[in-house]
This record gives C-alpha cells, sequence and structure tokens, in this order.
C-alpha cells in the first residue's frame, strides 16, 4: 500500500491503521469481490464502470450492502485527490457480512504496474492453463485457480496464464482479457464465458470509432494455429501482444501495432474530455 491515506466504508484513514482481522470469518474465506483501477498523472481512470462492475459482482455473489455507486466513486476521488499520488493503482475490496450493514469496503492504493516497453514490440508469451473461474461475470476473491495458474506462468516466464474450459475453449487469462485477429477483424470470446475487463469494454468503442470490427466468439485451443496473432488487454497491460502461446508462436500483425497507437489516443481523448476532474499530479 503507498500513500498516506486508505479508506473504509468511505471514511478516510491513515494509512498506519489499515488492518483487517483474521478473526473474520467472512474476510478468512474471502467472500468479497474486487476491482482495480488506475490513476495516471493525476487522473483517475473509468471510476464509474469499476463501481457499476464491483457492484455487478457483489449481486452475483450475493453480497448484502448499502452503498451505490455514485457513493463509491466519491470515494474513489476523495482517496485519490487527498494521498496526491499521481501514478498508483487501485485496489477496492468489498466484504460481505452476515448483515448488509456488516460488509466493508476498502479502497487502497498500491505501487502502479507498468510492464516492459520492450514486451510492446516483440510480444509476450502466454501458457495454456486448464481451469475455470467459478462465475466468471464475478470478480471474486475466490482466487486460488488463478494464483496457480499465474504462478505456473511465471515459473515459465510467461506475462500471463490463458484458461482453457471443459470444452476445450480458451478463454481468458487470469488478470487480462484475450484478443485475436484474422488481421483485418478483431474477435474476443463470448461475455457469457468471461469477465469483460473495463478495458476490454473501452477498446470496443475505440476500434468501432475508427471503423474496424469486433465480433465475439468462441476459441478452442486446435484453432489457435489459424489466426494471425493475439494479444491481451488489461487496466495496466493496456494492448499487449503475444508472440507465444505454448508452442505456438505468432508475427505481430500491423493491425495489433496500429491498435496499441488508437487506443492510447483514445485514452488520451478520453482524458481531454475529463480534464474537469482535479489533476493531483505532484
Amino acid at each position: 500500500m503507498i500513500g498516506e491515506f486508505f479508506s473504509v466504508n468511505g471514511q478516510l484513514r491513515p494509512a498506519s491503521e489499515a488492518k483487517i482481522s483474521l478473526d473474520d470469518i467472512h474476510v478468512v474465506y474471502g467472500f468479497g469481490v474486487y476491482e482495480t483501477l488506475k490513476v495516471r498523472k493525476g487522473v483517475l481512470y473509468f471510476a464509474d464502470r469499476h463501481a457499476e462492475r464491483l457492484l455487478n459482482s457483489a449481486r452475483e455473489v450475493g453480497i448484502e450492502h448499502p452503498w451505490s455507486e455514485e457513493a463509491i466513486v466519491d470515494w474513489l476521488n476523495n482517496l485519490v485527490c487527498s494521498n496526491r499520488l499521481a501514478d498508483a493503482n487501485i485496489k477496492v475490496l468489498l466484504y460481505g457480512g452476515r448483515t448488509r450493514e456488516d460488509a466493508r469496503l476498502y479502497i487502497v492504493q498500491i505501487a502502479p504496474l507498468f510492464p516492459d516497453r520492450k514486451l510492446y514490440k516483440k510480444g509476450a508469451k502466454a501458457i495454456l492453463f486448464e481451469g475455470e473461474r467459478w462465475k466468471p461475470q464475478a470478480k471474486s476473491l475466490n482466487m486460488l485457480m488463478s494464483a496457480l495458474a499465474f504462478q505456473q506462468a511465471q515459473n515459465q516466464g510467461a506475462y500471463d496464464a490463458l484458461l482453457v474450459n471443459r470444452e476445450g475453449c480458451v478463454t481468458e487469462g487470469t488478470r487480462t482479457n484475450l484478443w485475436y485477429t484474422d488481421g483485418i477483424r478483431l474477435f474476443t470470446p463470448p461475455a457469457y464465458q468471461v469477465l469483460e475487463g473495463v478495458t476490454q469494454q473501452t477498446l470496443i468503442e475505440c476500434v468501432r470509432e475508427n471503423g474496424l470490427e469486433v465480433v465475439r466468439r468462441e476459441i478452442k485451443v486446435g484453432e489457435l494455429s489459424d489466426w494471425k496473432g493475439f494479444f491481451l488487454t488489461s487496466t495496466s497491460t493496456k494492448v499487449m501482444p503475444l508472440q507465444a502461446i505454448d508452442r505456438f508462436t505468432f508475427d505481430i500483425p500491423d493491425l495489433i501495432l496500429r491498435l496499441e497507437s488508437l487506443y492510447d489516443n483514445w485514452l488520451e481523448g478520453w482524458r481531454n474530455k475529463n480534464s474537469n476532474q482535479k489533476n493531483i499530479e505532484t
């Protein structure tokens, strides 16, 4: 955790007071959902979208709580303005309890993740991992399978692990969304198979505004070699080309390189449109 303050149930507290009791069975058993946001150059990105998804996740797993999306957005902005960190990531943790009044919502700022810039030119590697997330549309704290998959990816020098479901479909990364292309169109797995990322959603808006086609389609492991190229998206990753998935290797098509630039420009445009936010850059 970084910054002078954190937030609990909307109240700012000194970072030195941040703690979670191990006697709390709801914490120990991971009865919660979470979100990860970013602050770059003093601007908090897509707070409303993340708050909406957080509460959708809570509904999916049956967590009752007394808070609205608008309140959570206010608390996010309050923490960002109070800590005055130009670059940071934000972790939001919503834990359930026996009643809605027992729910707790923690917001903390953590060190930002900046992937190695070389990976955007040469492409990253991913591995395949047989596994399915429980309730894919919920960003829950049930993370054991994802943690094991990601650890295996790191042990093999890969950027992420791509999950393969029982039907043999490659669905998503442990912390990324998967995309692929025939060189002309863009494809990403169906919404029912995955947790839809905020970066995934905003990239779809970006590419459609630029006249490109996005198709939601399943992809089987046996089809991987049939496609021109692959890339991953996430809050910190943005558009990350892949050069390899397990034994399959790929060139990076011009379309993916173009997407990196298009999305960076789209984010800059979004930032300019939201310039009424306080710039807290130090």
